[in-house]
């Protein structure tokens, strides 16, 4: 079998693991969310409580850890640059879209995952309480709501994050 350049150029980099860092990562965000999504329907409606709770204490373990490596304060900014980085991950861009000293909005504008297929906003609100659990896992005295979500044709996903009243940082 005779191979032609590009074949020969693909095996090697395949053989000598020069695979782009970018394509490695876009894969592995995708099939996060393919086998969650996969996952989620596979369990009873009732069971998938067990796999947001999941979610939600991975989301609240990971916190020292996120809060060590991004080197954020433990304050309602740091909640918001420690969503957006895990974002940033999993392949969704977001951005603040307003802040003060007691609120802060983000809208996500892309997600590798809305568009795939059994993608619903119930798998969403699922997944999405590894967010709550991280920002929890942070500071206690943030609220997380999540008001507008692309899954069900909004425009944005709008994530508000907000200091509890009557708490200081």
């Amino acid at each position: 079998m005779r191979m032609g350049l590009k074949s020969k150029i693909v095996g090697f980099i395949v053989r000598h693991n020069l695979l782009p860092v970018g394509i490695i990562w876009k894969r592995c965000a995708c099939g996060v969310g393919r086998l969650y999504s996969d996952v989620f329907h596979l369990l009873a409606e009732d069971e998938r409580g067990k796999l947001s709770r999941l979610m939600y204490e991975w989301g609240l373990s990971d916190a020292d850890e996120v809060v060590r490596a991004l080197k954020i304060e433990r304050d309602l900014h740091g909640c918001a640059t420690a969503l957006m980085a895990m974002n940033c991950i999993f392949g969704i861009k977001s951005f603040i879209a307003k802040e003060n000293k007691d609120e802060i909005v983000i809208h996500a504008t892309e997600c590798l995952w809305k568009d795939k297929k059994n993608w619903t906003p119930a798998v969403c609100a699922s997944i999405e309480q590894y967010d709550i659990g991280l920002v929890k896992g942070i500071n206690k005295d943030v609220d997380y709501h999540c008001s507008k979500r692309r899954s069900k044709g909004d425009n944005v996903c709008e994530v508000t994050l907000k200091k509890k009243k009557n708490t200081t940082e």
